[in-house]
């Protein structure tokens, strides 16, 4: 609420973790810099110094080592990096979490952690998910499904050989970044293979935020190198999140129908199905499977074999906005002093 006449400011601060409003007062001088607008357009102010959290986006082409085509999305706050250098946060599907991660990041600079640098590692398509390019990078050798048929897979090695001996160097190259913050986000195949960094080089990444692995994919395959993990002493160096949403394996009645709706409206996507054949099947229960207590089971054997791993639960969110969850949790829990 803003009262020019007689300098009444009241500025709103959301608290994001509560949802509750919080009401405080403004200086004068602030004020008026704010009815002037000399603060909400630096371009006007006699201050040379760029906005409190501003940020510089770039969109770079970028290609592996077997000639395979990346899209990075790269995030840098115009502030001074700290002494240690920025953390880089690693954001797998690109195209669709490097927004969100950017503002997350945006917002726990407010509240105080520290600048870090977001790249979103995309395609050239810039599709939400590129199916073809994901289904590659984030599976395993070896890995089949009926539900992938005709669509490669299998190229996660290569994948990882990508993020630490091209990306990280490159990216280390042209910003000052902290070699010990440096973090991985991946969500849903994306979740399995930061599984698959975790297990086959623990030392890649400071920190690695599994939202939502897809677990069951390919009958596990994603666990198959747990056991050789668990003997590997360099397991207790990174820090681990993992993350699920309480309703992945139990979706609500509401998204059902959001998805009953589209398919009525959009019958070209179901061809030879109704809109009620088509989500039986796309929810159809997969023999009482509980992904969220699957998951669980999953962090506490890191925990058990000694590693720094917290598991977060999102009651009430489904397998696609549990992915802004853990990415509002994750941030902060990457960027804070590891326990």
């Amino acid at each position: 609420m803003v009262k020019d006449n007689g300098w009444k400011i009241v500025h709103y601060q959301a608290d994001f973790d509560s949802g509750n409003m919080i009401p405080y007062k403004i200086s004068r001088f602030l004020a008026l810099a704010l009815v002037c607008g000399t603060l909400a357009n630096p371009a006007l102010s006699d201050d040379t110094k760029p906005a409190p959290l501003s940020r510089t986006t770039s969109e770079v082409p970028l290609t592996s080592a077997k000639g395979r085509p990346y899209r990075l999305l790269i995030s840098v706050p115009n502030a001074p990096a700290p002494a240690e250098g920025y953390p880089v946060i690693y954001v797998l599907d690109g195209d669709g979490w490097f927004r969100p991660a950017v503002d997350v990041a945006r917002m726990r600079e407010y509240e105080k952690l520290a600048p870090a640098i977001v790249v979103g590692v995309g395609y050239p398509s810039g599709a939400f998910f590129d199916a073809d390019g994901r289904s590659y990078d984030f599976t395993l050798p070896g890995s089949t499904d009926p539900d992938f048929d005709g669509v490669k897979l299998g190229g996660a090695d290569e994948f990882l050989s990508f993020l630490t001996g091209t990306l990280k160097p490159w990216v280390k190259e042209r910003y000052k970044v902290d070699p010990n913050t440096q973090i991985l986000f991946g969500h849903s195949l994306g979740g399995s293979f930061v599984l698959h960094a975790l297990f086959k080089a623990p030392d890649s990444f400071n920190v690695l935020i599994a939202a939502s692995p897809a677990i069951p994919f390919s009958n596990r395959i994603a666990l198959k190198e747990e056991p050789a993990f668990e003997a590997n002493p360099a397991r207790t160096k990174p820090c681990v999140m993992v993350t699920v949403g309480s309703l992945e394996s139990h979706p609500s009645a509401a998204l059902m129908e959001d998805y009953r709706r589209y398919f009525t409206k959009h019958p070209e996507a179901i061809p030879g199905q109704t809109a009620d054949q088509a989500v039986k099947e796309m929810f159809a229960d997969k023999g009482g499977y509980d992904k969220a207590d699957d998951t669980k089971q999953l962090a506490e054997r890191l925990i058990k074999s000694g590693v720094h791993a917290s598991f977060v639960e999102f009651d009430g969110e489904e397998h696609m906005s549990a992915a802004i969850n853990a990415l509002n949790r994750g941030i902060p829990f990457a960027l804070r002093p590891a326990p």
